[in-house]
């Protein structure tokens, strides 16, 4: 719609071309590059310029230039598009009332330590005994696992 009526504007021999400069006037008065601009400007900017074209005056203007219809589709695509915004803004949202992913492996490795730490205190005792000497295997294989992987960091064992 701007560019017709950046278009239209300059064709001073076509009947209603002072009707196309007073609209182009107000697409410039919002800026003529809303489509740079992030979206929650966007948003604003759109809200206002449709508010603006939706005055009698404006709606009179788009009339005579048989805009109508291409206004009413900018307006339904812009309104598709703030309902986008807005879902998109209440998940990204509830995405940051998560914990990160090393929050929660660093709470995870806690728990696990302290477990270990568990079962290697109570190592002596004889109902611990086959449970301290399974996990300590089980660790065992997995910093060779690891040490395949990775440099040796000088691991302790269980």
């Amino acid at each position: 719609m701007k560019n017709f009526l950046n278009g239209y504007r300059k064709m001073t021999t076509l009947s209603n071309y002072q009707f196309a400069e007073d609209l182009y006037q107000v697409f410039k008065l919002y800026g003529l590059e809303i489509d740079k601009q992030s979206y929650s400007q966007q948003t604003a900017q759109m809200k206002k310029l449709i508010e603006d074209l939706e005055k009698t005056e404006n709606i009179q203007k788009l009339n005579a230039l048989s805009l109508i219809p291409a206004f009413n589709e900018m307006k339904s695509k812009h309104n598709a598009f703030e309902l986008i915004f807005a879902e998109q803004a209440g998940a990204n949202a509830s995405l940051r009332q998560m914990k990160t992913a090393s929050a929660i492996r660093r709470d995870l490795e806690k728990i696990l330590k302290s477990f270990l730490n568990l079962i290697t205190a109570m190592k002596d005792i004889d109902d611990w005994k086959l449970l301290y000497a399974d996990m300590n295997e089980l660790i065992k294989a997995a910093k060779l696992s690891k040490k395949s992987t990775t440099p040796d960091k000088g691991e302790k064992n269980l």
